[in-house]
């Protein structure tokens, strides 16, 4: 057999891509090209999945070294779902398992929740309640369930509405399930997101459920974001894809925190 040119191995070619951005601070697609001599669109699948593991910062036309972010960074709605797709995917498909014929539920804002949502066409007399516009406009229900959107103000770029119309909206109910999501989790501070806008109506999602299930994909674990929204003791049951490192997984067990791993197509 043929010995392969080493930049006709991914896992060689990202490994020389990652030690370039790292000795260089960025890099474009174009160079990156003519250094490896493969196409400018295999180099950006490299970049794009590069990303999805954290290992850098997608730009246009490139990538940059990863930075420590600050706590109140938060990614725009259309750069969110590009991120832990399969793993959202799985873990949308499996809490909706969790819902069965008559349930009232809300779902949190974030692209995690929609997967949950597009999982719910086969659900009968469903209620869902949602402050998130993509869900609203995005999930297909049988004729006999109902969603119901929360009023509030638009927020640009992330698709949610926000203010006191949707503090007050949550207040007054009561729902079987809430199916809640966070840009942030660690063991310590607990579930934490980037910014105000829509702490106080996750907090009255917690409020107003029987039983409250956080929904993420691990590359959220191990960080701490600007504001919290509750502790992990807060919530039931932790959903989150089986890429959960080892060590996450044996301080949410000595902790007693309940968590259920689910299989991800994409494995690190």
């Amino acid at each position: 057999m043929e010995n392969e040119n080493l930049q006709d191995i991914p896992a060689a070619r990202r490994v020389f891509i990652l030690n370039y951005i790292q000795t260089h601070g960025s890099a474009s697609i174009k160079e990156l090209s003519i250094l490896q001599n493969v196409s400018e669109a295999t180099i950006r699948r490299d970049l794009d999945e590069m990303s999805q593991e954290g290992k850098l910062e997608r730009t246009r036309g490139g990538a940059i070294l990863l930075t420590e972010k600050s706590t109140s960074f938060e990614h725009a709605y259309n750069e969110k779902a590009k991120l832990m797709i399969d793993e959202k995917k799985a873990i949308g498909k499996f809490a909706a398992s969790y819902i069965e014929d008559g349930d009232t539920i809300f779902l949190d804002s974030g692209t995690t929740s929609l997967q949950v949502g597009l999982n719910l066409a086969d659900k009968k007399n469903l209620t869902i309640i949602t402050y998130d516009l993509f869900i609203a406009t995005s999930v297909i229900l049988d004729d006999s369930s109902t969603l119901i959107v929360t009023g509030g103000i638009r927020r640009n770029d992330f698709g949610v509405l926000t203010g006191p119309m949707v503090q007050d909206f949550l207040r007054d109910i009561r729902v079987n399930k809430v199916f809640l999501t966070a840009d942030s989790v660690d063991i310590n501070f607990g579930i934490s997101n980037a910014g105000f806008h829509e702490i106080d109506a996750k907090k009255q999602s917690i409020r107003a459920g029987r039983y409250i299930y956080l929904i993420v994909d691990h590359s959220k674990f191990g960080k701490v974001a600007m504001t919290r929204v509750c502790t992990l003791r807060d919530v039931d049951e932790i959903i989150v894809d089986d890429n959960l490192p080892l060590d996450t997984q044996a301080a949410l067990s000595k902790e007693n925190i309940l968590f259920t791993l689910v299989p991800a197509k994409n494995k690190n």
